[in-house]
């Protein structure tokens, strides 16, 4: 019964890699939600995670503020709360995010505070049952699939009066659909090897207060991030990591500024035992193709992951 999920895993798993291999050699851009954020977890798991990231490039810090002949500089703390609970036996998981930090943009002011807070969760739909922390010891997952819903708030610091904000001054929505395919080992197995593919869009309403112009519109982003993990010794696993976004055009007024996103990432992920029980995880990521016109640059993020 095994076979036929672990070939696919293998093809799959080949595909990521060509990829990785065929746009390893290009420029540079974007930031995703990391390997492992949505993978299962056992009912009454609690984390939380902090992240510390610094990211380059002509791109602010919401994902399609482009700025092309800027240089961007953001550096970001972020704090992620996470509980697993149980609903109607599948796995439910809320998390509340906040961020802070700076940005800076050649010509402007720096904008520095809390950035966006964000409030969303995860629904197991399938392959991903409730499990005691008993159960998910013994748990060899193959396919799982759930829902993710997530609600991005205007709390960051924002001036009209400046082009480059930390905060974006509008609400976004964003539902996603994170899914993973496993060799059916458990979890922290080594040998354990996974893919994750998380596809999401996202919405926006409109900033009625934007740099030089009465109302900034702006059309939905899509995303999807992929993750091939392996795990290598007890606490140690490795993730190559892809990134692919387009949309998200902006309207001034009305007027369409043709600076929609458009282009792929690509990057790797290291996870070490930091304590007994928290994990540290390095990520670098880079552009690797885009539009003339569209986000440039690079970004390096280490998170400290406590249960508890």
């Amino acid at each position: 019964m095994r076979r036929p999920a672990f070939t696919l895993l293998r093809l799959l798993a080949g595909l990521v890699l060509t990829v990785l291999l065929t746009l390893a050699a290009a420029p540079a851009r974007a930031q995703d939600d990391g390997p492992r954020v949505y993978q299962l977890a056992p009912v009454g798991a609690q984390t939380i995670t902090g992240f510390a990231v610094a990211k380059r490039g002509n791109e602010g810090p919401e994902p399609g503020d482009v700025h092309p002949g800027s240089e961007i500089d953001t550096d970001i703390l972020v704090l992620r709360y996470a509980r697993t609970l149980e609903a109607a036996g599948r796995p439910l998981t809320p998390f509340v995010i906040l961020p802070v930090g700076e940005v800076r943009a050649t010509g402007a002011p720096a904008s520095s505070g809390f950035g966006d807070a964000q409030i969303g969760g995860t629904l197991g739909l399938l392959g991903s049952p409730a499990l005691t922390p008993e159960a998910f010891a013994a748990y060899r997952p193959r396919f799982g699939l759930a829902v993710l819903g997530r609600i991005f708030l205007p709390t960051g610091a924002y001036s009209s009066a400046q082009p480059v904000n930390f905060g974006a001054n509008r609400v976004s929505y964003q539902l996603g659909l994170p899914l993973s395919l496993a060799n059916a080992r458990p979890y922290r197995e080594t040998g354990f090897t996974s893919l994750e593919v998380l596809p999401t869009l996202t919405f926006y309403e409109d900033n009625t207060e934007p740099f030089g112009a009465d109302r900034n519109a702006k059309d939905p982003l899509f995303s999807v991030e992929a993750h091939l993990i392996r795990n290598l010794a007890p606490g140690i696993w490795a993730s190559a990591d892809l990134l692919y976004r387009q949309g998200g055009e902006i309207q001034v007024d009305g007027v369409a500024s043709g600076d929609h996103t458009r282009g792929w990432s690509a990057g790797a992920s290291l996870a070490v035992p930091f304590t007994d029980r928290a994990s540290a995880i390095f990520t670098y990521q880079q552009v690797v193709e885009r539009d003339d016109d569209g986000p440039d640059g690079w970004f390096f993020r280490t998170a400290l992951v406590v249960p508890f």
